[in-house]
C-alpha cells in the first residue's frame, strides 16, 4: 500500500481549512461501481463540489491510498445525525472504492455480475484500510478497540452522529465476505503490533 498525496485543493472543504482534534476514524465505501480512486480525486477537486470531502480514497485496483485532505482537517464525509452532532467534528473519513461489476438497484442494494472479482476488490481495499487505520491510530494515539474510535458510516448513523447510510457493511454482507466492523477493529489492533 502506498499513500499518494492528492489534496483536493480546489474543493471548498479544503479551502475552508478547519481543523479538528482527531478522536476517531470512520470507514466508508463509495456507494457506486467505481474502483478507481483517481476518478473521485479528479471529480471532487473543483470549486463546485461543495457537499462532500473525505480524507482519503482507497483504490480498488491497487489498494493504494489517495490522501485528499490533511488528516487534521475537518472533512465533510458523514453528514450529521438528527441531533445535529457530526463525526465530521471528530473523525477522519476514509472511502474504500467499490468493484466495477456491481450495479446498485436502489438504496444500498446491488446486483453483481462477478462475485469472485468483486470480493478481490473488496479484500484489497479492506486490507489497505487495516494498514492505514493502524498507522493513523499510532499517529493520533488511538486505541482501535475503544468504543467509538473506529466506526463505519452505518455505525455513525446508529450513534446519531452521521446521516443514514449502510456502508461499508452492506458491501461486505451482500458479497458474503465475512467481514464485520468488530473483525476490522481487531485486525487494526493486530496490525499495530
Amino acid at each position: 500500500m502506498e499513500i499518494i498525496e492528492s489534496f483536493l485543493s480546489k474543493n471548498p472543504c479544503y479551502k475552508k481549512g478547519q481543523k479538528i482534534k482527531v478522536k476517531g476514524l470512520m470507514l466508508h465505501s463509495v456507494g457506486c461501481n467505481q474502483p478507481s480512486a483517481m476518478k473521485f480525486v479528479d471529480s471532487w477537486n473543483n470549486p463546485a463540489h461543495n457537499q462532500s470531502c473525505v480524507h482519503a480514497f482507497i483504490d480498488g485496483n491497487t489498494g493504494d491510498v489517495y490522501q485528499t485532505l490533511p488528516w487534521e482537517y475537518r472533512g465533510w464525509h458523514c453528514g450529521k445525525g438528527s441531533t445535529g452532532k457530526s463525526a465530521n467534528d471528530t473523525h477522519i473519513g476514509v472511502e474504500m472504492c467499490e468493484p466495477a461489476c456491481i450495479h446498485y438497484t436502489g438504496g444500498s442494494t446491488f446486483t453483481c455480475t462477478d462475485e469472485a472479482a468483486a470480493r478481490e476488490v473488496v479484500t484489497r481495499t479492506y486490507d489497505s484500510a487495516v494498514i492505514l487505520f493502524a498507522a493513523l491510530c499510532k499517529v493520533f494515539g488511538l486505541n482501535p478497540l475503544e468504543d467509538g474510535v473506529i466506526i463505519s458510516h452505518r455505525e455513525g448513523h446508529m450513534r446519531n452522529i452521521a446521516s443514514d447510510h449502510q456502508d461499508p457493511e452492506h458491501l461486505w454482507n451482500q458479497l458474503h465476505t465475512g467481514y464485520t466492523m468488530d473483525g476490522f477493529r481487531r485486525a487494526v489492533s493486530e496490525a499495530m503490533k
